[in-house]
């Protein structure tokens, strides 16, 4: 076991002096790489011989030490070993975001979660149209082009063909129809007259008055004053076809009169006439 140790710190005080650079000038060579083969031995502790007086230029006087750290401030204006800064500068930022990359990134955010409501919205709509398209009403949707979208027109309903008629069909049923009974004949007059007036004078207490008629299918007839029926009140039976002549009273400033007839059924014909004084 070698009795070397670890490189120790330079202390100046001990006459210690950092490793001067290589100066090929003065003689010096660098140091030869180590091998194996050769018989070459890794570098060992220096050890001063006995007889020398001084030691060889950059060698302390005392023991060998160890090379250490040069703690030399660096020069003015240039970064510090490791591109660390300084420790009174100021902090880096490189890492942290900048209020204003806060504001872009919840802008970003905002406009992201509008765009993702809109969308639903759309899609809700559209599906709604499509949903109602379904029941078979013909649904229009607006189109962004220029040229003009005909509306979808409703489908034509196609009738079936009717059956072909029967070549011999049934008798349509005639509607069960009764003849009208024959109306009713009845007495008739064929001709009726009677005066407008009496005639009547201040010294005549009547005045004669005459009615003339003929008639067919009557089988009676009655004369009546004063009566629309004469044979309700008559005045007395006369012949169905004749002339008859009858006493006005001049007294009266008018006076209406009826003739009845009547045929073998009880069916009646009436005439009427009314007539003044004078």
């Amino acid at each position: 076991m070698s009795e070397d140790l670890p490189t120790e710190p330079i202390d100046p005080r001990n006459g210690d002096v950092p490793t001067e650079p290589f100066d090929p000038s003065s003689g010096d060579a660098p140091t030869e790489a180590f091998d194996p083969s050769g018989g070459d031995a890794p570098t060992v502790r220096f050890t001063q011989p006995p007889d020398a007086s001084e030691p060889p230029v950059g060698v302390p006087a005392s023991a060998d030490a160890p090379t250490v750290r040069l703690n030399q401030p660096p020069a003015a204006g240039l970064p510090a070993a490791g591109g660390i800064p300084p420790a009174d500068g100021p902090p880096p930022t490189d890492g942290l975001p900048s209020d204003e990359d806060r504001r872009r990134r919840r802008s970003l955010i905002l406009l992201s979660v509008l765009g993702g409501v809109l969308l639903i919205a759309v899609i809700t709509v559209l599906a709604l149209l499509f949903a109602r398209g379904s029941d078979g009403e013909p649904v229009v949707v607006p189109s962004s082009s220029a040229s003009a979208t005909p509306s979808a027109s409703p489908s034509e309903t196609v009738e079936p063909p009717s059956e072909a008629p029967e070549e011999n069909p049934p008798p349509e049923p005639e509607p069960d129809t009764e003849p009208a009974p024959p109306a009713a004949t009845g007495p008739t007059f064929a001709t009726f007259t009677a005066p407008a007036s009496a005639g009547c004078t201040s010294a005549d207490a009547t005045s004669p008055i005459t009615f003339s008629w003929s008639s067919a299918n009557a089988a009676t007839a009655w004369f009546g004053v004063h009566t629309e029926n004469a044979k309700a009140a008559p005045y007395e039976e006369v012949p169905t076809t004749t002339t008859y002549t009858f006493d006005y009273q001049c007294s009266n400033d008018s006076e209406f009169y009826t003739v009845t007839l009547e045929d073998a059924s009880g069916n009646l014909a009436h005439k009427t006439a009314t007539i003044t004084k004078n």
